[in-house]
């Protein structure tokens, strides 16, 4: 990028964030997350680093905060308020606490939530409540007393007769969000700035807002001489204080401290966007001072973002097991959720239109868990004049065979059984975790095995050879044998995962269990444990679309794609080839029914003694179900230690919560 080409960039970006940041401060109605800001501005002091001669004062990287909305009085803080650095990765915290140490040698570190609200600055004189002010600019915020002197953990007057000013961040908990999920707020961040924003303090009075304190300004008396002992003594005045905060006496125990509530955010009450780092002691943290617009001896790391944005540099096709003909960005690589994503779904050419995605935009991407990444939103306000429009072929880029788009349906479809795209999902499928799990087995083995001829159908995973194997490109002994370790662990499997596997429409990994026990139940033997595919084929072909429509939870679509299957040859010809492979398949176990387990729904929350999967499993496997939120159809909360906004809920509606002693007697 040359020096007219950065300059047109950044002068979009500013133009991008400062229109973000209005709404997102102002008016409190932002329509991205905060992590598509945190992206935009990195890329934009990227760029400003690489031609600092570019940087103006206006600049949104050389100022702390966000712009006034004029709605109420301006009033200057007694103490200037600083926004902290952000670290996206352990690397870069690294880093942060190498400076620390060179700045003031080995040193007590505290970690605190990263609450993730609206930051607020508290006067009281006296030990009366007299002012209550927003970040603002960071040398002036706006007079909100009003809304917050509504909010009821807030004191009115300090066990103390002192004067202080004490900063902290205004909370709606998930489960007061829950409560105005249909007045149009994005996020509980977005509604506790609203509502503190409200002219009318009766309508903040309603909301059941929440204030944590953690940041010390001025004082009429000697404070601690560290942040634990500030905050320990906000807690003596009467002040609310985040109380899961830890003092460490090593990087090691501060990354378990991360570590841990990375893993059990979902279990609090508020919402967290990540963990803040200070040296502890008040005097390391003067002798490190500030830079000019953040302290040195504080960082916040950001859990991975679950939006970002990139560029979008091609769309090409991606054709499914199913046949369907899916467009996928091509984009510029980008960290997202802990993982760098180069590719991200746009769903088929209706969504191609209705967000005007062409190649050369700067798109918003998201990642939620083991989801593909998706594009979001198009940034106009960055689009490229190279942009270029994508027209959808006609044909399958694989086979060439025309493509098909059923009436009422948004994807276009290769009708070829034979595809090489469709085949190689299959086998792709076959093997992924919640089918085979043939971990050894990744995307780039199946591919070489394709290339070179020796995968046909399924059943040719159970004969492979590691002669064949080592013919493949970087293969050697070990890994040759660690994969034939793997397939044969797995000639022996539950038949739900091979039924999940076999890829039929529709068939996902529930409706294969449901699908097994339903199996189980017509099978001839009721004391067989396991069997061959073939008469796994001959009961599925055995079974009316009536039958199969009864089954609880599948209905028309799902008993005729079933039907179909069945039906056709090649269904049969796979079956009996992986019979001839020696496959044996484990019917569901029968187990006693229980009091408390057999069809009962289960909802799994806090730290448990046993990860959550293998319980999980442990509840299914005794005709047990197991839901990730609670409603009223739930029977029982599964509550460990740390257990947060899902035992509220419960309590709420009336639902049992047990302790995992009282479910282990459950079993007994």
């Amino acid at each position: 990028m040359n020096l007219e080409d950065a300059q047109h960039r950044i002068e979009q970006l500013r133009k991008e964030i400062l229109q973000r940041n209005y709404e997102y401060f102002v008016l409190d109605e932002s329509r991205v997350s905060e992590a598509v800001r945190d992206a935009l501005k990195k890329e934009l002091i990227a760029l400003e680093s690489q031609y600092p001669q570019l940087v103006t004062p206006d600049s949104p990287t050389q100022r702390v905060g966000s712009v006034l909305s004029g709605r109420f009085p301006k009033v200057k803080h007694k103490s200037r308020k600083w926004s902290l650095a952000d670290v996206f990765s352990l690397e870069e915290l690294q880093e942060w606490e190498e400076r620390v140490e060179k700045g003031v040698g080995k040193t007590e570190l505290i970690t605190e939530l990263k609450l993730d609200g609206l930051n607020i600055t508290l006067w009281y004189e006296k030990g009366l409540l007299l002012r209550a002010l927003t970040r603002g600019d960071g040398n002036e915020g706006e007079d909100v007393t009003h809304s917050i002197r509504t909010i009821r953990n807030i004191p009115l007057r300090l066990f103390e007769p002192i004067d202080l000013e004490v900063s902290g961040e205004v909370l709606l908990s998930k489960k007061s969000f829950e409560k105005m999920k249909d007045e149009g707020f994005a996020n509980a961040r977005n509604a506790a700035a609203g509502t503190v924003r409200q002219l009318d303090p009766a309508v903040a009075a309603a909301r059941e807002l929440t204030m944590y304190c953690y940041s010390l300004g001025e004082t009429s008396v000697d404070a601690p001489e560290t942040q634990s002992g500030i905050l320990k003594w906000f807690q003596s005045l009467g002040l609310p204080v985040f109380a899961k905060f830890e003092v460490h006496q090593s990087a090691e125990d501060s990354i378990h401290f991360l570590k841990k509530w990375k893993k059990n955010r979902e279990d609090l009450p508020f919402e967290i966007d990540g963990v803040v780092f200070k040296v502890n002691e008040k005097a390391k943290q003067e002798e490190m001072g500030f830079t000019a617009k953040t302290p040195r001896f504080a960082v916040a790391y950001k859990f991975p973002a679950e939006q970002t944005t990139t560029v979008v540099e091609g769309i090409t096709i991606q054709i499914g097991r199913t046949g369907a003909a899916t467009p996928v960005a091509e984009l510029r690589p980008v960290l997202v959720a802990g993982s760098t994503v180069s590719r991200a779904t746009l769903h088929n050419e209706d969504e191609i239109a209705r967000k005007d995605v062409r190649i050369g935009d700067t798109v918003i991407i998201q990642k939620a868990g083991d989801v593909i990444p998706e594009v979001v939103e198009v940034l106009l306000n960055l689009r490229p004049e190279s942009a270029k429009n994508y027209t959808f072929p006609t044909h399958c880029p694989m086979c060439e065979t025309l493509l098909e788009r059923p009436e009422g349906e948004a994807v276009r479809r290769c009708p070829n059984g034979e595809c090489p795209g469709r085949r190689r999902e299959s086998f792709i499928h076959f093997v992924s975790k919640h089918a085979l799990d043939i971990d050894t087995l990744g995307e780039k083995v199946v591919d070489g095995l394709i290339e070179f001829g020796f995968l046909k159908d399924f059943a040719d995973f159970f004969s492979l050879t590691k002669n064949q194997l080592l013919e493949l490109p970087f293969f050697k002994e070990k890994k040759a044998q660690n994969i034939l370790d793997g397939i044969a662990a797995r000639k022996t499997i539950e038949l739900h995962r091979l039924l999940f596997g076999l890829g039929i429409r529709f068939v996902g990994e529930q409706v294969a269990k449901d699908l097994a026990k339903f199996l189980n139940s017509r099978k001839q033997s009721s004391e067989a444990i396991e069997t061959k595919s073939s008469e796994v084929m001959q009961l599925l072909a055995d079974c009316t679309q009536e039958e199969l429509e009864a089954v609880e939870g599948f209905g028309e679509r799902i008993a005729e794609s079933i039907v179909e299957w069945a039906r056709l040859p090649h269904s049969r010809h796979v079956m009996e080839r992986l019979s001839e492979a020696g496959v044996r398949l484990r019917w569901p176990t029968q187990i006693e029914a229980r009091e408390g387990i057999v069809g009962k729904t289960f909802v799994l929350t806090g730290t448990l003694t046993r990860s959550r999967d293998e319980v999980k499993k442990e509840i299914e496997a005794a005709g047990g179900h197991v839901s990730g939120s609670v409603s009223a159809k739930t029977d029982y909360l599964l509550a460990g230690e740390e257990a947060g906004s899902k035992l509220d809920k419960a309590k709420e509606l009336g639902i049992q919560v047990l302790s995992e002693a009282e479910y282990n007697s459950l079993k007994a």
